[in-house]
């Protein structure tokens, strides 16, 4: 059985997000870029290590199919891409929010920077949803390209 690195390693990023969520201050702290840039780089290394085990590359897309089934479970239960109301809402709404939201919780660091663009409940899914894709890709095509040189010199 192989090991899936990049889900592996992606769902270890999971507690790096604690110290956004737990913490009450809504700035860009020196701990927060930390954790922020060792999740980033775990998912780098987890795509890099699936095209180095010679995986294919929609080992690293399982996450993102999970993020997309979130999101389409929200669209659908919410009825649009509106905000989900923590009170008198729709309890399922609110249901994929907040597994979305665990489950992509290092990538909240995101949602703090100031743009309007971020205001938005949906634009915090699609932030979720669009770095699970991105950055296990990214490593993915880093470590097909490592390989393919590697070959290359060792023949």
């Amino acid at each position: 059985m192989r090991i899936n690195y990049s889900m592996v390693l992606y769902l270890l990023c999971i507690p790096l997000g604690w110290n956004f969520a737990l913490s009450g201050v809504e700035n860009l702290s020196a701990s927060r870029t930390v954790c922020f840039m060792i999740a980033l780089l775990m998912t780098i290394y987890g795509g890099f290590l699936n095209a180095k085990h010679q995986m294919k590359y929609r080992s690293v897309l399982w996450i993102f199919f999970v993020n997309l089934l979130l999101i389409l479970g929200y669209i659908i239960s919410n009825g649009g891409t509106g905000n989900a109301s923590i009170f008198g809402g729709n309890n399922w709404t609110l249901g994929f929010f907040l597994m979305h939201y665990w489950l992509n919780m290092h990538w909240t660091y995101l949602g703090f920077l100031n743009l309007p663009l971020f205001d938005d409940d949906f634009t915090f899914l699609l932030i979720g949803m669009s770095s699970s894709f991105l950055f296990p890709s990214i490593g993915f095509l880093i470590g097909k390209f490592w390989h393919k040189r590697s070959d290359k010199l060792m023949k």
